[in-house]
């Protein structure tokens, strides 16, 4: 039986990530007395996890994932493409956000720096869509073409679920708290001030 758990679970392919703003990390964990050592990120369920949970590195993912569809979509949506605008817009909503926005709910709330680099990729899709010149601002071009900007599609998409949640039969998942909607750093800086 011994044997059979040894094969089972083979240190070459775990991965141990310490999450953590601290400089100091403690030794990496043992598994069969082998130390796994430290990832600086790793790949959970389609989300990359960085060691800060930043979500940087996932973003950037989604980013080029996007770009590279985008590539392959260029004779459908590009500027020389023959296909109506309303099409050319319904393809960019069900292949291109659909992959950007993927459990949006869960990174959504990540740094305005990263969100800024995907929000730069819609703005380009929809001037390739639009075969906008360069001095149309982008949105104007947003706002013609009725698409939000990234950061209130992903704040929608998150209460879209987790208002679900709050409607599920799951009594689990009914017990998980509320997201609070300050962070940490600010909620200490409440207490340290003189008021």
């Amino acid at each position: 039986m011994a044997n059979y758990a040894e094969n089972e679970n083979n240190t070459d392919k775990c991965q141990s990530v310490y999450f953590t703003r601290r400089r100091n990390i403690p030794d990496p964990p043992k598994l069969y007395r082998r130390a796994i050592d430290w990832n600086h990120y790793s790949k959970y369920l389609g989300v990359t996890l960085d060691s800060k949970l930043t979500y940087g590195k996932h973003i950037d993912n989604i980013n080029k994932k996007v770009r590279a569809a985008k590539v392959k979509l260029y004779p459908l949506i590009g500027s020389n493409s023959k296909l109506y605008l309303r099409n050319k817009l319904l393809l960019y909503k069900t292949t291109l956000r659909p992959a950007a926005s993927y459990v949006s709910s869960v990174w959504g709330a990540a740094a305005k720096t990263h969100i800024r680099n995907l929000e730069a990729t819609q703005n380009i899709i929809a001037r390739q869509i639009t075969n906008a010149q360069w001095f149309i601002r982008s949105r104007y071009l947003l706002k013609d073409l009725g698409l939000p900007s990234i950061e209130n599609y992903f704040k929608k998409l998150s209460i879209k679920f987790f208002s679900k949640i709050d409607s599920h039969t799951n009594d689990a998942l009914k017990e998980i708290p509320n997201r609070d909607s300050h962070p940490r750093r600010k909620v200490l800086g409440r207490f340290y001030t003189n008021q």
